[in-house]
Formats: structure tokens, C-alpha cells, sequence
């Protein structure tokens, strides 16, 4: 994905949906912070992960229908959106939505994760897509071990859980 592919999906979802700001949790959200990333781990995805920020779930499944994967939208142009809920983001900082990143396009605002936060949520889920991301922020200097050390503690999650993600952190930034 690429800047100008978010901010057409921004648009569609304003425009169809009459939405005026919306949350971006996945991986699109590193655009907000580095509108030309290099081709790799941090363009792969082909989807925006938004969430409603009022938490309507109603309205994801809807905008997933609509321009989601295997619709019209993502048949035309190769991308989607994929409406997700709050409890996604799940081993991001619980005050994550207070350091979101603007995307403006019109009077459409996406409120992107910034990237700490947006590298611990995927530390957490840990899937391999995910850590190879994490560990491209890292290597770009998006996110540092202490940054990411410090805001772990905002985590929701069991020791066990925090224990892992701290070994991860320190495995991708200690390659």
C-alpha cells in the first residue's frame, strides 16, 4: 500500500459513508510517518484496517462489505478497506488513540496509530507478516527499543504476554 492508495481509500469512506474521522490500526497506519516507505514489509498490505471512532461495529461490517476484499472496490483498484473493531488493536497501549496521527484529505480526517504503538500491537499478535514489520520500523528508526520498553507498560495483557513482546522488541532492534 502507498500514501496515495490510503488517501483514496480515506476518501471513498467519507464520501460513501458520510464519515468525517475514522481510526487506521494496521499496517496503512505507518504512512501517516513516512508517506514513501521503501518497497518491503511496510508496503505489503493490500487493506485499511479502520475503526468507526465512536467503536460502531455496525458501520465496519458495512464499509468491509462495500469496499472490503472481494468487493467491486478491491477488484478495480487492488486495495480495500477492512472495518475492524476496537478490541483489534489488542497489545496496543490502552491510550493509543491519544498519540493518533492525522491523514486529512478534504474535511476526511484518519487518525493513523503512530508507530510505537502501531509496532507493539504487532509484536503482540506476533504473526510473521508482523514481526518482519516491526523489525523494518525498527530498522528505519520509526521505533526504538526504549520507546517501545517504556509504553509496554500501558499494555493490557498477562505477564506471559508482556515477557514475550519484550523479548521480541529486543529481537528486532538487536538483529
Amino acid at each position: 500500500m502507498f500514501r496515495h492508495q490510503l488517501q483514496h481509500v480515506i476518501l471513498e469512506i467519507g464520501e460513501r459513508f458520510g464519515v468525517k474521522d475514522f481510526y487506521v490500526v494496521g499496517s496503512a497506519a505507518i504512512l501517516a510517518v513516512m508517506p514513501d516507505p521503501p518497497i518491503g514489509a511496510l508496503t505489503a498490505t493490500r487493506d485499511v484496517d479502520v475503526i468507526p471512532t465512536d467503536g460502531d461495529e455496525r458501520l465496519a461490517d458495512r464499509i468491509s462489505f462495500v469496499i472490503g476484499e472481494a468487493s467491486e472496490f478491491d477488484a478495480a483498484h487492488g486495495y480495500y478497506a477492512q472495518g475492524v473493531s476496537l478490541n483489534t488493536p489488542r497489545y496496543a497501549p490502552r491510550d493509543w488513540p491519544t498519540r493518533a496521527i492525522p491523514i486529512r484529505v478534504g474535511d476526511i480526517t484518519a487518525w493513523c496509530m503512530e508507530p510505537t504503538d502501531l509496532v507493539l500491537s504487532k509484536l503482540g499478535a506476533g504473526r510473521e507478516k508482523d514481526l518482519e514489520f516491526a523489525r523494518s520500523a525498527a530498522q528505519l528508526a520509526l521505533v526504538t527499543e526504549d520507546e517501545l520498553l517504556n509504553r509496554l507498560s500501558s499494555v493490557s495483557a498477562t505477564e506471559q504476554d508482556i515477557a514475550l513482546i519484550a523479548d521480541r522488541i529486543r529481537s528486532i532492534v538487536r538483529p
